[in-house]
């Protein structure tokens, strides 16, 4: 690490050095100049002078206001920046270079549309873009402790659903936008950081100066078959010219859990153990006096044993300044983040160093440099009957977890039969560790007035090795099945995009074209070793060669894309705009390699007709519509190829040495060729309103959509008499529709006291409209099926108890009075498969965000909610914790003590202990109401004034502390109703012993030298 440092540090004074050397040598030429006196005037951009207007000196509490005629009369130190606030009015920042006076022309806020954003491949004025797209700021993403990308999406942006599916360290949250769009691929968008297409979410945030997220086709049709899923465009930060400027962040955190189950103590669980004993025609094991005594000592407490409270550090460091011909800024962030539970952690070092060189008159050059070093040690967990996290709660608290001798029990006679959870979670060890490294180079050429020639050019590789060893203490060494495992990849891409951009304005007319051609490679190759069985693990995985056998397996895999796009902005007097783009795409991955994407989009800017040009209410009024089409090619590299498999298989294998001899290592036809195989493609409509109102005060934004995609990518099976295997296959189309509404704005801007806000909610119906002849698909706990949303559960219809007077039809299921009662949907009198039906969705009816700053002074207090309404979970966390499945003999949660089960006198739908009663986890006993909303963030900061910095020679000093997952409202039982297990669009929602999100408490402060 010191190493790295050393390496990182040397790099940021070989960039820096030049510029700053001649910054500092210019400063030494110049003494400061005492405080002095300063007049202007302030009008707006019709030329008309603005009362009352707020002029401060940024970092200070001193100011003043403009008189009615615009004027002012401030005294202020050179080197100082007058800040301009007005309502209505864009912030005006205006540095102090020793004028004698100064006239400002303050930006009607309603002027929101001459903003310029990131489009991909380009830039455009707001006022000119025809897609719908969200953007948030710098200032919005440093508002938390965040640690990647995505978290800077949740509650921040209408028609985005980030949820985060797990709270272990390191773990990226799920995106979507705008409804799932296949049943196959994820559902992460697109990322292009810098024009870097598919650059990823792991770009560190501090280096985020803005985000522009593309939600509708005609907004991401210009990325073609990668552009299904939305796109979303990272500008990252640059340098200035002017002084080198120094920044160093830091926030601390300590974390715990936000909740924990309520579990039987000792006592109880004996008690509960008797009772299914005695009720099941047993003995009961345990005496009064066994019971007297549980009560006394309460057992082992499993759930907060595992856990610990982590405390996470972060550190920023960037350092960045130039002059006009060449800026530079350099950045270096490491974090470092403990994980809920014992033995668990990850850690990630980020570098970026960009330089922007003007070459001359014509030419411009930027090069980019960045490398990311996660490590990560048993953060991989995925849930399930066997991780350590689970087991927690299931284990019995009859059980010590060690022995007097000091060794873990390995396991217990009652509750789950894995083996101690303790044990487990600190005697595995899954390392990873990786590097990657991006450069970049991006080449402006000005042809001609108007004609710019773009090159932007980035290769990328990355290192991965993953190691792992189940020794001793794990399950896996109890079942006799320990191993130890190392994985090491290697993965190269690249990728070239090339445009020409014209952009000219004639009058009242402005055109802006612009012609692509792209060209991406990947490849990647890994080598795994296995040992089983070893002799000693004292080595851990760094021996391979102790074990009884050895396994070894290498891949290799390679895949490529070719694009052309053209696309062409006309705009007629600002108020009228219409944009068209044409995509063509070619995969290798296909059968048809190459398909093509369009999309044209209008807009008409009606706030700048006359008959609203001085409306009191409206300051800008823009309507949109759009229609486009993107694509999806979610099927691996070699998908359009037959494929062969090898392995020992004796149904199969040919044994040279006669019957009893070892089976030969077949070879065997696995996955034919498809006949056809294509994109999925997704077309989309939308029609969206920009508004703002009381000058620029109040925005809102709305959004109606409705897509379809066709040709679904789905891996068919094939019928054994066929040959058997599987078959990628196009198979049908799925549905969204939708609406979006974002509303924010200033309602209150004085002198002292500022109030922001923002609220967004969407609204999304997704329905699967046709499979080709399959009637539905099924995966675990979920049914994908026409008519119905993906995302479904699929199961039997929990009906409660039989009651006494149902004795007799009980019988009929070989039942009887405070058994588990089920649907039976063929009425033949058993529960079966047959009697599956849809039981809930995953899917949010609506998802919202309410986030609010207020500004006192140097004060800010800022917080956001976000939460999600009309969705269900299904928990098999809470299905093992009643027991009476094959891995988990007793109950352990509380709410299964002998007095809540059903009895002839207490008729509770909690089935009774019995040997003909089911408890089916698979069941909608267990699907629960997973509405929430959260205080995602609270935080306090205080920006210490100005005049008391620059005495220490300090710029700026914030130090605030905040809260995150404060509170959270629901009426899901179990620990977090944002977690799952799902990595697929099918079983988003089934969750089994996750981790849920920390409650963590942060405390930092970023500085500027």
């Amino acid at each position: 690490m010191k190493k790295l440092l050393f390496m990182l540090l040397v790099c940021c004074i070989v960039f820096g050095s030049n510029a700053a050397f001649a910054l500092v040598k210019s400063d030494r030429t110049n003494s400061p100049r005492p405080p002095a006196d300063i007049s202007g005037t302030v009008k707006d951009s019709k030329g008309e002078a603005l009362p009352g207007v707020t002029v401060k000196i940024e970092g200070t509490s001193f100011g003043t206001v403009t008189d009615v005629k615009g004027n002012f009369h401030i005294q202020v130190k050179d080197g100082a920046v007058l800040v301009f606030t007005f309502i209505g009015y864009t912030e005006q920042r205006v540095p102090f270079t020793g004028q004698a006076s100064l006239n400002v022309v303050m930006q009607d806020a309603a002027n929101m549309l001459n903003e310029v954003v990131a489009v991909g491949y380009g830039t455009q004025k707001r006022s000119n873009v025809t897609g719908a797209s969200s953007t948030i700021s710098a200032k919005e993403v440093a508002k938390r402790p965040l640690e990647n990308v995505s978290q800077a999406l949740q509650g921040t942006v209408s028609g985005v659903a980030v949820t985060s599916t797990s709270g272990q360290p390191g773990r990226d949250p799920s995106i979507i936008i705008r409804g799932v769009n296949t049943i196959t691929g994820g559902t992460t968008p697109l990322y292009v950081i810098d024009g870097y297409i598919g650059g990823g979410p792991d770009v560190n945030v501090n280096d985020i100066a803005s985000i522009e997220v593309l939600k509708d086709a005609a907004a991401t049709a210009i990325y073609g078959s990668r552009g299904s899923n939305g796109v979303v465009l990272i500008t990252t930060k640059s340098g200035q010219a002017g002084k080198t400027v120094i920044n160093f962040d830091a926030w601390f955190q300590k974390g715990e859990m936000p909740k924990e189950l309520d579990l039987m103590d000792a006592y109880d669980f004996a008690r509960s153990v008797n009772s299914q004993y005695v009720a099941t025609g047993g003995l009961a094991p345990f005496s009064q006096q066994q019971l007297n005594d549980y009560k006394t000592n309460g057992g082992t407490d499993w759930q907060r044993a595992l856990q610990q409270k982590p405390f996470v550090q972060n550190y920023q460091l960037d350092v960045s300044g130039g002059n006009d011909n060449v800026k530079y800024r350099v950045s270096l962030n490491y974090l470092d983040q403990p994980g809920l539970i014992l033995n668990q952690w990850y850690k990630d070092t980020k570098f970026r160093s960009t330089i922007d060189a003007k070459l001359n008159d014509k030419m411009d050059l930027r090069i980019i440099v960045a490398a990311s070093l996660p490590q990560s040690h048993n953060n991989s967990y995925n849930g399930g009957l066997v991780d350590p996290f689970n087991l927690a709660a299931e284990y019995d608290p009859l059980s010590p977890i060690r022995n007097p001798d000091g060794s873990f029990v390995q396991s217990a006679p009652y509750a789950s039969i894995q083996p101690n959870p303790i044990a487990q979670a600190l005697s595995q060890s899954v390392d990873n560790t990786s590097t990657n490294v991006d450069g970049q180079l991006s080449f402006n050429y000005r042809i001609i007035d108007g004609l710019t020639f773009t090159s932007n050019d980035v290769y990328n590789l990355g290192w991965s090795l993953n190691q792992s060893v189940f020794g001793p203490g794990t399950g896996s060494y109890v079942s006799h099945s320990d191993y130890a495992d190392v994985n090491s990849s290697k993965n190269t891409s690249y990728i070239t995009s090339n445009y020409l951009t014209y952009k000219k304005t004639f009058g009242d007319h402005s055109i802006t074209a612009t012609a692509l051609y792209e060209q991406s490679q990947d490849n990647g190759v890994s080598v795994d070793a296995r040992s089983n069985n070893l002799s000693t693990y004292n080595l851990g995985y760094y021996n391979l060669a102790l074990g009884g056998t050895q396994l070894t397996s290498s891949t290799y895999g390679a895949d490529g894309l070719i694009s052309y796009m053209a696309r062409v902005n006309y705009a007629y007097k600002e108020k009228y705009e219409i944009s068209a783009s044409i995509r063509d795409d070619g995969s290798s991955h296909l059968t048809k390699k190459y398909s093509t994407f369009p999309s044209i989009g209008l807009s008409w800017n009606v706030g700048r007709e006359d008959f609203l040009a001085n409306s009191p209410v409206f300051s800008d009024f823009k309507v949109r519509a759009t229609y486009g089409q993107t694509g999806n090619q979610s099927v691996g590299a070699y998908s359009s190829i037959a494929q062969i498999s090898t392995a020992a298989n004796p149904s199969i294998a040919y044994y040279y040495g006669g019957v009893g001899s070892p089976a030969s290592n077949a070879t065997f036809l696995s996955t034919p060729a498809p006949k056809s195989l294509k994109w999925e493609v997704k077309t989309a409509y939308d029609l969206g309103v920009d508004m703002s109102f009381l000058k620029g005060r109040i925005t809102f934004v709305a959004d109606a959509y409705t897509n379809k995609v066709n040709d679904l990518l789905y891996n068919v099976p094939i019928p054994q008499y066929l040959g058997g295997g599987n078959v990628q296959s196009n198979i049908g189309s799925i549905g969204n529709k939708g609406l979006e509404f974002a509303l924010g704005g200033t309602p209150i801007s004085t002198q002292k006291f500022k109030w922001t806000t923002n609220f967004n909610v969407s609204l999304n119906r997704n329905k699967v409209l046709s499979l080709q002849g399959i009637n539905n698909i099924t995966d675990g706990y979920g049914i994908i099926k026409v008519g119905l949303p993906l995302g479904e559960f699929y199961g039997y219809k929990f009906l409660g108890t039989w009651k006494t007077d149902q004795a007799a039809q009980a019988a009929l299921y070989g039942e009887k009075p405070g058994d588990a009662r089920y649907a039976d949907l063929n009425n033949d009198h058993a529960i079966t498969s047959a009697d599956y039906e849809p039981l809930g969705n995953a899917t949010p009816r609506y998802s919202y965000g309410f986030i609010n700053d207020f500004t006192y002074g140097h004060f800010t207090l800022s917080f956001m909610f976000q939460g999600e309404q009309g969705n269900q979970i299904f928990s098999q966390t809470l299905a093992y914790l009643w027991g009476g499945l094959g891995d988990m003999k007793n109950a352990t949660l509380a709410e299964a003590v002998p007095e809540n089960l059903w009895t002839p006198q207490h008729q509770t739908d909690n089935p009774a202990w019995s040997n003909t009663s089911h408890n089916e986890n698979n069941s909608s006993r267990y699907v629960y109401d997973a509405s929430y909303c959260k205080l995602k963030n609270l935080s306090l900061a205080y920006h210490i004034p100005n005049d008391l910095l620059s005495r220490i020679k300090v710029r700026s000093l914030e130090v605030y502390v905040s809260g995150q997952n404060l509170l959270t409202i629901t009426k899901f039982p179990g620990y977090d109703p944002e977690v799952y297990n799902g990595n697929t669009t099918n079983d988003q929602g089934q969750e089994f012993g996750v981790i849920p999100n920390p409650r963590t408490f942060t405390v930092g402060f970023r500085l500027g030298l």
